[in-house]
């Protein structure tokens, strides 16, 4: 019976002892560190080591439970993204203040069309010389251009001389007939001469009244050879800039449509002479700049090929229409007794304005959309953008109309805001 109750006590105590050393190997096992792969989560390793797979170092897995250390590096990556883009954005205000501002302006050297002459063909007829031989030719007052038989003159002449033979006294009837020849284009050193020879010529000159550079008036030659009209019809405007005033004078090439032999009427300008003792500066000026310019403001023109800019004054502005868009055509006059400037001569003018009592940003802190214009401005922590109008630019600077306050913090570089949050709002 003893030995059958040592029996029964061995088979209680034993699986009590049994559990209790597994427990302890559970709790052992347990406080053992284990270290893994951060690339291969599947390789795990009681000691630290290195990964058979790729190579990196084993990492300690946590325990559950355990408290996370928050370092310095771990401590800017858990800051929110927001809080560290508002903190590095660049700020600044409005400011009022007044601003000199330049506008400049590409022109070109043009004809002063108030100096240009047309000399018109006083009687109809044949041209028997031409003593031009090309255009844009120099010339000087009362030289000879062309002669021209013309039968309306020489019945005129031969008029005079039988009046002077056998009517002498008539002075009202010879006065009457010398006045017609002079209408008809004769000279009073002409008139003489007939008188003093005592018979008539074939043909007579036509005379230049001015000094200058005579041109061919293409749109007036007529002849009866259709080889000339086709020739003076293929003439066409390209000498002067772009944008022509209807005005200008202007050939293409400096080859002469008219000839010996050709027939004129009556009326017709066959040359012009111009004179380029006065000249033009022709600028288009935007209209943003153009708003501002007024006759006899100050300009500083600077040339082509010459170092030293000149001083003038506007002497025109003449606003225009070109491609949809609002332009001012600015004139310069230019005094060229000494020839100094030369037609086509490229120029590049600076006018100088002042802006007034005004609100001025950044340029960089402008964001153009196109048809808006949007600043971001930072309240309570927070840039939202906000629509704008802009006035003039002067270097660096934009002029504010309306849309900011004097308090209000803008930031400095509207591109980057857009680049940053990838797309804008605007709210009026």
């Amino acid at each position: 019976m003893r030995k059958n109750w040592k029996n029964r006590f061995a088979l209680i105590v034993l699986p009590i002892l049994l559990l209790f050393a597994s427990c302890n190997k559970s709790n052992e096992q347990a406080e053992t560190d284990n270290y893994i792969c951060p690339m291969h989560p599947t390789v795990v390793s009681d000691r630290p080591g290195s990964c058979p797979v790729c190579g990196m170092d084993l990492v300690r897995k946590g325990k559950p439970g355990e408290e996370v250390k928050i370092t310095a590096e771990l401590n800017y990556l858990l800051k929110p993204t927001n809080a560290m883009v508002i903190s590095t954005i660049r700020t600044v205000t409005p400011v009022q203040k007044n601003l000199e501002l330049t506008a400049t302006a590409n022109g070109i050297v043009t004809y002063d069309t108030r100096r240009v002459t047309a000399i018109p063909i006083r009687s109809g007829g044949r041209i028997e010389k031409l003593l031009i031989r090309y255009n844009f030719q120099p010339i000087r007052k009362g030289q000879k251009l062309l002669e021209i038989y013309s039968p309306e003159l020489l019945n005129a002449q031969r008029d005079l001389l039988y009046l002077i033979k056998s009517d002498t006294e008539n002075i009202h009837l010879i006065e009457g007939t010398k006045e017609k020849l002079r209408l008809l284009g004769a000279t009073d050193s002409q008139i003489e001469q007939l008188i003093s020879n005592g018979h008539e010529t074939s043909s007579f000159g036509l005379f230049s009244p001015v000094d200058g550079y005579v041109i061919e008036d293409a749109n007036a030659i007529t002849n009866s050879a259709p080889e000339a009209r086709r020739a003076g019809s293929s003439m066409s405007d390209g000498m002067t800039p772009a944008r022509t005033p209807q005005a200008s004078v202007s050939i293409q090439n400096q080859e002469l449509t008219t000839r010996e032999g050709m027939y004129v009427s009556t009326g017709q300008i066959v040359f012009k002479v111009i004179n380029t003792e006065s000249l033009w500066v022709e600028f288009d000026a935007y209209q943003p700049d153009a708003a501002f310019l007024k006759v006899n403001d100050p300009v500083q023109l600077r040339f082509e090929n010459t170092e030293n800019p000149i001083n003038a004054k506007v002497g025109l502005v003449q606003p225009f229409i070109k491609s949809g868009e609002n332009f001012a055509n600015v004139r310069v006059y230019l005094e060229n007794a000494s020839n100094r400037y030369h037609v086509g001569q490229l120029v590049q003018a600076s006018f100088a304005s002042l802006s007034g009592n005004s609100q001025w940003i950044p340029v960089s802190a402008r964001l153009d959309l196109g048809t808006k214009e949007i600043a971001f401005i930072k309240r309570r922590g927070v840039f939202r953008p906000k629509e704008i109008v802009t006035g003039r630019q002067a270097g660096e600077w934009i002029e504010i109309k309306s849309g900011l306050e004097a308090g209000d913090s803008v930031a400095y570089n509207g591109q980057f805001m857009v680049d940053s949050e990838g797309f804008i709002k605007v709210r009026n």
